[in-house]
């Protein structure tokens, strides 16, 4: 069981990939949710759904994962990249230039971790992994939305 497990909460083993593995698991949700926006439906609240069973999912799997490699916040879950980076590019206008946004700016908040989102990471177990994520997509979701309403 716990390797059904590791296999979603590294996203395929994506986030076992040497060198920044936070990076690539951003990267692979661009591609999953440019495809399920386009091919899938493009329906937010369908969308919304859906990130938020995987954010669900992702704190238990999270929990048991760290804690069967006795380890805080092991660096191959990146399901909290998926659901941070997915909230990031949540119905954003259609167009390259915001998608890169998107992306530089979860990547950023998700490094950084500025006030809110570095105590986030305090919860206990997968709430710890998964929560300063989702706060780092929506403050880079707000900041890209700003951004398109004004230009």
């Amino acid at each position: 069981m716990i390797q059904l497990l590791r296999v979603f909460t590294s996203v395929g083993f994506v986030g076992r990939i040497p060198g920044a593995p936070g990076t690539y698991g951003s990267l692979v949700t661009l591609a999953l949710a440019y495809l399920w926006s386009s091919k899938v439906t493009d329906n937010i609240l369908v969308t919304l759904g859906l990130i938020i069973v995987l954010t669900v999912l992702g704190v238990l799997a999270s929990t048991r994962v760290a804690k069967s490699l006795g380890l805080e916040d092991p660096g191959e879950i990146v399901i909290d990249e998926l659901v941070g980076q997915w909230i990031a590019v949540l119905a954003i206008p259609n167009h390259w230039t915001y998608w890169v946004a998107a992306f530089i700016l979860f990547r950023i908040f998700d490094i950084w971790k500025p006030w809110i989102i570095d105590k986030s990471q305090q919860l206990p177990g997968g709430w710890g992994i998964m929560i300063d994520d989702v706060l780092a997509g929506i403050l880079a979701l707000l900041l890209v939305q700003g951004a398109a309403l004004i230009l």
